[in-house]
């Protein structure tokens, strides 16, 4: 078994606790309560090779949701971020400026893991009426990839796009510290 450490990070109340909760217990909580410190959960998934079908790999995710205010970025997070081998980027679709604060997110998260494997996740695309300031839809994957990652557009509530966040995520840090040939 692989276990692999992955951290959200992002502005309050973007829904990074709601992902993981959709994530790991696949439900959903309509009221906001901010995250003190860091929460972790756990999930294990199994990947099959690309080369060999017969051959899966059990990867145990921890997933570290982090507190989302930006002044524990050079204290708290750093201390958090240690060891990561994968960061979620989380940003909600009906505020521009959480996107905009992600630039912010990453290079203190890289700082500190590295350049491992990024997502940037629009969450809260089940609000796109609510959207103030449109998001240019090709703006998150072209941010993720200067950084060499992914983006997806997704919903904690409806769940749309959650899983696939995560099985992206867990097949990037595989490919990268264990088995490039994964499927």
């Amino acid at each position: 078994m692989l276990k692999a450490k992955i951290c959200l990070i992002g502005e309050a109340a973007v829904g990074k606790t709601s992902l993981v909760r959709r994530y790991v217990e696949d439900t959903f909580d309509d009221r906001y309560i901010s995250t003190l410190g860091s929460k972790v959960s756990l999930k294990r998934v199994w990947l099959t090779s690309k080369g060999d079908p017969s051959k899966t790999i059990e990867v145990q995710l921890s997933l570290w949701d982090l507190i989302g205010e930006r002044s524990y970025l050079d204290t708290l997070h750093q201390e958090y971020l240690k060891g990561a081998q994968g960061i979620v980027a989380v940003c909600d679709v009906t505020r521009y400026s959480t996107f905009e604060a992600l630039e912010e997110w990453i290079t203190a998260a890289f700082h500190v893991a590295g350049q491992v494997p990024l997502a940037i996740v629009v969450n809260k695309v089940d609000l796109k009426d609510q959207i103030m300031c449109l998001y240019d839809e090709h703006e998150p994957q072209e941010r993720a990839e200067r950084y060499g990652g992914f983006a997806v557009w997704a919903s904690a509530k409806t769940g749309e796009n959650v899983n696939p966040i995560f099985g992206q995520m867990s097949l990037a840090v595989v490919r990268r510290i264990a088995s490039p040939d994964v499927a």
